[in-house]
């Protein structure tokens, strides 16, 4: 993991021509060799469980951007940082997939033994009950195994860490999005010589000279995926707040009827 990281990690940093003007890509990969093998695997596998690794490892390279003293405004420096720190964090997340990929047949091999597992431990919890006790041990069981593939022991028998996949669903609407075009066609104005035409996309009706034309509807966006990780034993799973499977934010469902209606 330590050298996939490495080397995804200066992949993306190295990749802002910015960046690469000012620390070249060896030495991006030096720093980044030597924070990573500076911690034990115990460590590494902690600190990858959270944001910890990306942040450190973050916080010691634009230390060295720094340091080389680039000509540059302090706006400027202060946003090719903060790209670094996204480059960072998704070098360090490449880095820790490309590993999980790595290992899929040997995932899925363990994820069938433990499947074979809880139900041979289901039929012998079953053979000692009958009725309704047999019923409810059974659907408990069943909600057991359904949730396996959400987290694997991948260094049995000590749960160390555990691979987790889990997907997301985003929605979302600008309250307010204004396009202002100030260089090319312009609406004269006196003293200020002239103001850009502007685009204001918001929630309200549209009405000209007391007419009602329209909705001014807010610009919407939608979109989803999936990801996974590796996070550190415990009772609840990549994201969870609420210790549910399937967790919602507070306007999920309001967005979700508006989305709704407009598929």
């Amino acid at each position: 993991m330590k050298l996939q990281i490495i080397e995804e990690v200066t992949g993306e940093v190295s990749s802002n021509p910015v960046v690469s003007d000012w620390v070249k890509k060896d030495r991006v990969r030096a720093v980044t060799a030597g924070y990573l093998n500076s911690l034990s695997d115990e460590e590494l596998i902690e600190k990858s469980t959270t944001d910890q690794l990306a942040a450190e490892l973050a916080a010691i390279i634009k230390t060295e951007i720094r340091n080389a003293r680039p000509s540059a405004e302090p706006d400027e420096l202060e946003a090719v940082l903060n790209r670094v720190d996204t480059d960072v964090r998704m070098g360090v997340a490449n880095g820790i997939c490309a590993v999980t990929v790595s290992k899929g047949e040997t995932l899925d091999i363990l994820f069938g033994k433990i499947d074979g597992e809880l139900k041979n431990l289901a039929d012998e919890t079953v053979d000692k009950y009958s009725g309704e006790i047999a019923d409810s041990i059974t659907k408990r069981l069943d909600r057991t195994m359904a949730a396996v593939p959400c987290g694997l022991p991948v260094m049995p028998p000590h749960w160390i860490f555990t691979v987790n996949v889990w997907t997301y669903e985003v929605m979302g609407e600008y309250e307010v999005f204004t396009v202002i075009d100030n260089d090319n066609e312009v609406i004269p104005k006196p003293y200020f010589g002239h103001k850009g035409q502007k685009h204001v996309r918001t929630d309200e009706a549209v009405v000209h000279n007391d007419v009602y034309i329209g909705e001014n509807a807010p610009i919407m966006f939608e979109f989803d995926g999936y990801s996974a990780t590796i996070v550190g034993p415990g009772p609840k799973g990549v994201g969870d707040k609420m210790g549910k499977s399937t967790e919602e934010s507070v306007g999920y469902n309001y967005l979700l009827s508006i989305f709704g209606g407009n598929k």
